[in-house]
C-alpha cells in the first residue's frame, strides 16, 4: 500500500475503547468510516482494488445500500451502476445477461455480498466478482469457497 492510500485509511479509522459490536456480531476496536473518503480517494482505491482487471471483465457494478453505493460508482469506471436497496430491491439498469461485480465498503463475513449476489442472480445477472474498500475477513474469503467468485479489495485488515 502506498503512502497516500495509507493516509486515507488512517484518516477514516475510528478507534473504539472499549471495542464495540458491529452488525455482523463481531466486536471491533477499529471502525472504517468510508463515507469520509473524497471522490479522488474512492477512485484511487477502486484502482487499487480492480486495477488489473480488463475493462470487459464486468458490465455493471452493483453497490449495496448504503455504504457500497459511493464506491460502486468509482469501481464502475464509466460502466453502468445499479443499487441493491435496503429493502432488497434492485434499482438501476437491467442486469439480465450481464457480468456483475457486487460492491460494498467493508467486508467481514461476506454475508451482505452473498445477499446482493442472490438478488442479482434472481434478476438474471452473472456475478463475476466482489469489490470492497476494506477486507476484514482475515483471509476467510480468499479461496472463493464462500463467495464462489473473487473478492478484490483496496486494503486488508484483520479484526482488531
Amino acid at each position: 500500500m502506498d503512502e497516500t492510500t495509507k493516509a486515507s485509511i488512517d484518516r477514516i479509522s475510528v478507534r473504539y475503547e472499549p471495542p464495540q459490536e458491529i452488525s455482523s456480531g463481531q466486536v471491533v476496536s477499529v471502525f472504517y468510516d468510508c463515507f469520509q473518503l473524497t471522490p479522488s480517494e474512492l477512485a484511487r482505491m477502486a484502482a487499487d482494488a480492480i486495477g488489473d482487471l480488463p475493462h470487459e471483465a464486468f458490465d455493471i457494478a452493483v453497490g449495496l445500500a448504503y455504504s457500497g453505493i459511493l464506491f460502486s460508482a468509482a469501481v464502475a469506471g464509466g460502466r453502468q451502476v445499479a443499487i441493491v436497496q435496503k429493502n432488497g430491491q434492485l434499482f438501476g439498469p437491467d442486469v439480465r445477461g450481464k457480468k456483475v461485480v457486487i460492491v460494498d465498503d467493508v467486508v467481514h463475513t461476506g454475508g451482505h455480498l452473498l445477499k446482493g449476489a442472490e438478488i442479482v442472480a434472481a434478476q438474471g445477472g452473472e456475478v463475476v466478482g466482489y469489490v470492497c474498500l476494506v477486507d476484514r475477513s482475515s483471509g476467510m474469503l480468499a479461496d472463493n469457497s464462500v463467495l464462489k467468485a473473487p473478492l478484490w479489495s483496496a486494503f486488508q485488515a484483520d479484526m482488531e
